[in-house]
């Protein structure tokens, strides 16, 4: 694997290591894998076929990011935790998998999530799942909201940011890597996704993806 370590963060979690990418992403470097959450590739196209002037491009731009942090961290797996692709299919899909079939040194592997609503036999190139048991993590798209013993849950889904509060009123909302006692949760990776305010309890680690560069905030964040 070669990245910028003064860009991301180790850590120890359910006595598995990771490392904390600033592309929003985690490498798990005991099983050569990069988890990646919602790209929600397609959205972009989706809601300009549908009357909403959203600015074209967002999904080139993300598929770029994507191609140069796979081959950046050059982990053999790739896994999607979910929501891959947004909405039915359109011209978004048909570039996300010229990708995809040009990295056919890299083994892809897809998380079903909720928007994931396309045909099996459009998944040409990916090995797709409901989750994946790795040592002592399950990989899903959705938390559990379940304890499975003996194992962590690790999961997208919810598109996770949290308050950072200054001096007066000044507060900043930034996505982070949420890591709970039983579950822990990737930030997007999509550009064009939105995010949702976490309060994190006492225990929790959390850490905030700020100009490119991953913060340890545990404690901090409201």
């Amino acid at each position: 694997m070669s990245t910028d370590t003064l860009s991301n963060l180790n850590i120890t979690i359910a006595k598995e290591d990771m490392r904390l990418l600033a592309e929003k992403a985690i490498f798990l470097p005991a099983y050569d894998m990069l988890l990646i959450a919602d790209l929600h590739f397609g959205k972009v196209e989706h809601f300009r076929k549908n009357g909403i002037g959203i600015p074209s491009g967002a999904s080139n731009r993300d598929i770029s990011r994507l191609e140069v942090l796979i081959k950046k961290v050059d982990a053999k797996n790739v896994v999607f935790l979910g929501d891959l692709f947004h909405s039915k299919l359109n011209n978004a899909w048909e570039k996300f998998q010229e990708m995809v079939a040009s990295l056919n040194a890299y083994e892809f592997h897809l998380v079903i999530g909720n928007h994931d609503i396309l045909e099996k036999s459009k998944y040409t190139g990916l090995i797709v799942s409901h989750q994946i048991e790795i040592g002592n993590l399950l990989l899903t798209h959705e938390p559990l909201g379940v304890i499975v013993e003996d194992k962590y849950n690790v999961c997208g889904h919810i598109h996770p940011a949290v308050r950072m509060r200054g001096r007066g009123r000044q507060n900043l909302k930034l996505a982070c890597f949420y890591f709970g006692k039983h579950t822990g949760i990737l930030p997007a990776f999509g550009s064009f996704t939105g995010t949702h305010v976490l309060k994190p309890l006492a225990d929790d680690r959390v850490f905030i993806v700020n100009e490119g560069i991953v913060l340890d905030v545990s404690n901090q964040a409201s």
